[in-house]
């Protein structure tokens, strides 16, 4: 996997990693800390969150926003617009399948904001926050994996990287490393794709790891009995017995296990890595996995923006995305999944010399699907020439709040940093009512 960078020069930092460390030897325990700094939520609805990022920044233009009426030729672009399942609906010519599937989900085109660089502009639209020097927010997956209780051997929050390229870092921020991702880190499509942190460390067996975490459970109780403990023992009692339990699922290893799957499923979702990671995030939620965060792209294209897009983001993203819609559909897991596809920004009406779109914060579109959000509309407009929105506008608290509301969390909850600051879940912003309308 190569690593890509950005215009602005920046890189994606590593995601954290599994290694032989603790004293059970156990990768896992640094990604599943989950119980470590605080108490485990309330049982919920059992909704589950797919998270779609398309770093970079996708041309609304050229996608779910096209301008075909408009008096530039730069805004209308190379592409044309075709009719979907939805009457009044058009998107690109390069997204059949998501012709077929636009009863399922909602675009949204009047979302917008000022922060039209990469690195600020991730940030923000991970974590539903506005960036600010004095704290670091968490990623939207990591509020879902501290809201929401995963079945026991299953991590609650999964990240599938498609690229490394830097911005909004995947991060927990002030919940703590409790709260990150398990990072699969490889690729889904490869023949031999295998789980790096499901792997026993070098020269451990099972039966080692079983003994040490008795011996571990041993001597917690030693330093128990001498009262030498604190909350923080308990939350790592937690924490180990959380990456003790995963080691040892059948259901986990089952759930990643992809080369299972059958050819002509395998086929639908497209043999690419993105293809592949959406129909892996499929078969995780229905395993309990929380939330399933992808990152596809890139997509910041200043120069040759018809030809990548044509040739090579738009036909696996059109596949993957559309037969993930499909699958959850027909599985009825769309009910208890909300399914957000992002990226940064939009990109610029007008083409640059290098037949390229530049950063538009301005002017962008996402869609959302599944839980309460009623498929098979459109919310908002932008001008005539995609500039900006037509009328009433919304925020990224504001989709994040929607996010938020339709997997059963209330985006003003207060949390309290390890100061003891209290902060909300999202700092303004409220959910749209449109997506929720019947």
């Amino acid at each position: 996997m190569t690593k890509r960078t950005y215009c602005d020069g920046l890189r994606r930092r590593d995601f954290l990693r599994a290694g032989a460390v603790g004293s059970l030897g156990l990768g896992l325990a640094d990604l599943l800390r989950w119980e470590a700094t605080g108490a485990m939520p309330a049982e919920r609805r059992g909704k589950n969150g797919i998270f779609i990022y398309l770093p970079g920044g996708q041309s609304h233009l050229d996608t779910f926003d096209m301008k075909p009426d408009s008096k530039h030729d730069y805004v209308r672009g190379e592409f044309k617009p075709i009719h979907t399942n939805v009457a009044g609906l058009d998107v690109c010519e390069h997204l059949p399948h998501m012709a077929k599937q636009a009863d399922k989900y909602v675009v949204i085109r009047n979302v917008c904001h000022t922060l039209a660089a990469h690195a600020p502009g991730q940030q923000y639209m991970r974590s539903g926050n506005r960036p600010i020097a004095s704290l670091e927010y968490p990623n939207i997956g990591s509020v879902v994996a501290k809201e929401h209780v995963a079945p026991a051997g299953i991590p609650p929050y999964v990240s599938l990287p498609i690229s490394r390229t830097n911005g909004g870092v995947e991060t927990a921020g002030y919940l703590g490393v409790a709260y990150t991702s398990f990072s699969v880190g490889s690729d889904a499509n490869s023949p031999d794709f295998d789980v790096r942190a499901l792997a026993m460390p070098g020269g451990l067996t099972m039966k080692r790891i079983d003994a040490r975490f008795e011996l571990m459970q041993g001597l917690d109780s030693k330093f128990r009995n001498a009262s030498l403990v604190s909350s923080q023992l308990d939350g790592m009692d937690r924490f180990y017995q959380q990456a003790y339990e995963i080691l040892h699922s059948t259901a986990a290893r089952k759930a990643f296990d992809i080369n299972s799957v059958p050819d002509k499923q395998r086929e639908r979702y497209g043999r690419t890595p993105f293809g592949q990671s959406c129909l892996l995030a499929r078969r995780l939620v229905e395993a309990g996995v929380r939330c399933v965060s992808l990152d596809f792209g890139s997509w910041d294209t200043h120069a040759k923006n018809f030809e990548n897009l044509k040739n090579k983001m738009l036909p696996p993203f059109d596949q993957g995305v559309a037969a993930l819609m499909e699958d959850l559909s027909e599985s009825g897991l769309m009910e208890d999944t909300v399914v957000w596809c992002t990226g940064e920004f939009g990109r610029t009406p007008k083409v640059n010399p290098n037949a390229g779109r530049d950063h538009w914060a301005r002017g962008m579109s996402m869609i959302m699907a599944g839980g309460g959000i009623q498929g098979g509309r459109v919310v908002g407009q932008t001008n005539a020439d995609g500039e900006e929105p037509a009328g009433k506008s919304y925020t990224p608290e504001d989709a994040a709040a929607s996010y938020f509301h339709a997997l059963g969390i209330d985006s003003k909850k207060e949390y309290h940093t390890p100061s003891g600051r209290p902060v909300m879940i999202v700092r303004g912003g409220a959910p749209i009512p449109e997506l929720f309308e019947s």
